[in-house]
């Protein structure tokens, strides 16, 4: 979300034949964490989310599952991909609607402050948020996070290209060892040497970064046919996966959890996730659902843009008088709430993201096919 991860939709990056399992997936893991933030805009009705209307905390770790996926797509669409290409097409990719919603938030807050309290905003930090930068958002309890608050796994998914970009110089069948090796030290490193003071170390070798390596490796074991299973096991993998992502509530901090405790809690569930829908995928006998597959499709709309479309709702709904405390209006909320997620976010994907991604990707092959061109010409 990215998506590979909200961030990886259909594009250049896509498998040839497209993954049904990981479009569902994208689907599912965007409306996770879109009903995750359903719960907590109305707090008269956080209670009745989490007692009767399936609400948890758990439910951000939607976005374990956007790094597991990122992993896996990066993996498998860019085998022969040259390093410039592929920092291009991320480039594209990510950088278009993040801005563009950056800059949309960062001026609905300059022109109705009154609507956006929690939103904290200097140049510093716009700027920072545009670049992925992480740093202590004071209007987010000192949460490592932007302007955009769900743009806090972009700064992880930018870092993770830089590394892969940089793995694409290897051969092939070094790619998988050289990347592990990287995360490997640098969740270690991070753990044992980190200065208390400098939080954005602390951010970038926490251990959710194994779930790309671990998305990765999901990946080799697809291409090379190792995920053929007997037709009960994959199901089995994917609930249990479910499970135990869903089952304890992860901790509130991104950054503050022990790294065994994540790693329990969400960088193998999430794992153990992708790993079933994947050879799912391999046993060919995937439905198409048509609209879950569009979702998956419009995931990192969904997940970059569902904040405004419930700041709508809740205002919205406060105006046509609803807002009372009962477990009636409470479902009628939440209802409410992941309809216009879902309305909005088509809107966002067929009238601002999907027609980026066609005018910049069809930039770049121009410009592409003028530099080969011009060196042709000048005999380069």
């Amino acid at each position: 979300m990215p998506v590979a991860s909200p961030a990886s939709a259909k594009g250049p990056d896509t498998p040839q034949s497209s993954l049904l399992t990981v479009q569902y997936l994208r689907a599912i893991a965007a409306l996770m964490v879109a009903y995750f933030h359903t719960m907590i805009q109305r707090p008269a009705y956080t209670r009745y989310f989490r007692e009767y209307l399936l609400g948890s905390q758990a439910l951000s770790s939607g976005v374990d599952i956007f790094f597991v996926i990122s992993g896996f797509i990066m993996l498998i669409s860019n085998r022969n991909t040259r390093p410039g290409v592929f920092a291009v097409r991320r480039v594209i990719r990510i950088v278009p609607l993040y801005w563009v919603l950056t800059s949309l938030i960062a001026c609905l807050t300059l022109l109705y402050p009154q609507f956006f309290h929690a939103t904290v905003l200097s140049l510093e930090y716009f700027l920072k948020s545009l670049l992925f930068i992480p740093y202590a958002n004071p209007g987010q309890e000192q949460e490592l996070v932007p302007l955009l608050v769900p743009g806090w796994s972009l700064n992880y998914e930018m870092f993770f290209y830089c590394i892969f970009a940089l793995v694409l110089f290897a051969a092939q069948r070094w790619r998988l060892a050289i990347t592990g090796g990287v995360f490997a030290l640098l969740t270690f490193a991070g753990y044992e040497f980190r200065p208390a003071d400098h939080r954005a170390i602390f951010f970038f070798t926490d251990i959710r970064i194994v779930e790309f390596w671990l998305g990765m490796l999901i990946a080799d074991l697809f291409l090379h046919g190792r995920l053929r299973f007997p037709p009960w096991l994959p199901w089995t993998i994917l609930i249990a996966g479910f499970t135990a992502l869903l089952w304890k509530r992860p901790m509130a901090g991104l950054t503050d959890a022990a790294p065994g405790q994540s790693l329990l809690a969400n960088v193998l569930p999430s794992a153990a996730i992708v790993l079933g829908a994947v050879a799912l995928e391999q046993s060919k006998k995937v439905a198409r659902i048509t609209a879950l597959a569009f979702l998956g499709d419009a995931s990192y709309s969904i997940y970059l843009s569902h904040v405004f479309s419930l700041g709508v709702a809740r205002l919205t709904w406060s105006k046509f008088g609803l807002e009372k405390d009962s477990l009636m209006r409470a479902a009628g909320f939440a209802v409410y709430s992941m309809v216009a997620v879902i309305i909005g976010s088509v809107l966002v994907y067929r009238l601002v993201e999907k027609p980026m991604l066609i005018f910049l990707q069809k930039m770049a092959r121009r410009n592409k096919n003028s530099c080969s061109d011009s060196s042709l010409a000048t005999g380069g």
